[in-house]
């Protein structure tokens, strides 16, 4: 029997504009695309351009959801490959069962400089890369000092060092007991230089914007990266592939979220099973806002707890 497709947009404002190394981000703009099976089945994908990441012009990736649901076969673009990819990759058929642990999901919470550090243990992502390197250390240092020994932490560039700014963080965190990691310190073309300096380096270092660079973990793996991947699902070109290779390296994958829509976020919490380690899931910057699932600002999270039937009411509003 033949399917049924449909797309709508969605478009959010974050609570306060997110700054990281790429810039501000202040909204979220996705395409979500439904499809239905002859037997009533319904998954969905999103297209989510991610400032830093990946972009696009949005009107091309429209018109390239009009030709979806007339059944146009194309070549999709990156981010359409990646939401026709978890339409059909199995995420949205899950279910509690002993194969699947209901086993509650931990997520990093975020911390932007001047705000509040928002647990008194657990996991706190901070930003860098923002400010004068040694200003900026400085800085760190002295946050990290008033912080609980039950927390850990983790200090995401997006990619905002070079090769001299990161040795200087090197140095200055050596010892630190508090820090779990340094996420994708250099540009994501230049995994040769981090492959070289994790093998020197005191501090972890762990690839994010070069797994999406290089199509996927298995493709930094094979390019000689040993450490830790932070794998953003919603822009992974194939998701039956990710979801395998997070299943093969569960205690040396992040998943993490690049603040999708509620469909887009629901599946990558699911992928979020797969792993072993304390995701970076945090939805803080939609918290209180219309179409928002309180199950999606739990702590912890707890994955499958918003069904497909929860997202159909979500899809009528929009």
């Amino acid at each position: 029997m033949s399917s049924s497709r449909q797309f709508r947009l969605y478009e959010e404002r974050f609570n306060h504009p997110l700054q990281t190394g790429h810039g501000e981000w202040d909204v979220r703009r996705s395409i979500i695309l439904r499809e239905e099976g002859g037997e009533g089945t319904v998954r969905y994908g999103e297209v989510a351009p991610t400032p830093g990441f990946i972009g696009g012009e949005f009107q091309a990736l429209i018109e390239e959801a009009q030709g979806w649901v007339r059944g146009q076969e194309t070549n999709p673009s990156p981010l359409f490959a990646s939401a026709l990819s978890c339409l059909s990759c199995g995420i949205w058929s899950m279910q509690k069962n002993e194969s699947i642990s209901p086993s509650p999901v931990f997520s990093a919470r975020l911390q932007f400089p001047g705000g509040q550090v928002p647990v008194s243990k657990g996991t706190v992502k901070r930003k860098i890369g923002m400010g004068l390197v040694h200003q900026e250390i400085a800085e760190t240092l002295s946050w990290l000092s008033s912080l609980p020994s039950s927390v850990k932490v983790r200090l995401d560039a997006n990619e905002s060092l070079d090769v001299v700014s990161l040795g200087a963080w090197i140095k200055a965190l050596d010892g630190e007991e508090r820090l779990e990691m340094i996420e994708q310190p250099l540009p994501r073309d230049q995994l040769d230089v981090m492959i070289a300096m994790a093998e020197e380096s005191t501090v972890s270092l762990a690839v994010d914007e070069s797994v999406f660079f290089f199509g996927g973990g298995d493709e930094v793996r094979q390019k000689g990266w040993t450490g830790l991947c932070v794998i953003k699902p919603a822009l992974m070109p194939n998701w039956v592939e990710m979801m395998n290779f997070i299943k093969s390296e569960p205690q040396k994958c992040v998943v993490s979220t690049v603040f999708e829509s509620p469909f887009g976020f629901e599946a990558v919490c699911r992928c979020a099973l797969l792993a072993d380690t304390v995701a970076g899931l945090d939805r803080g910057p939609f918290e209180g806002r219309a179409g928002e699932f309180p199950q999606h600002h739990q702590l912890p999270l707890y994955p499958l707890s918003v069904g497909v039937d929860r997202l159909e009411e979500l899809w009528e509003t929009l």
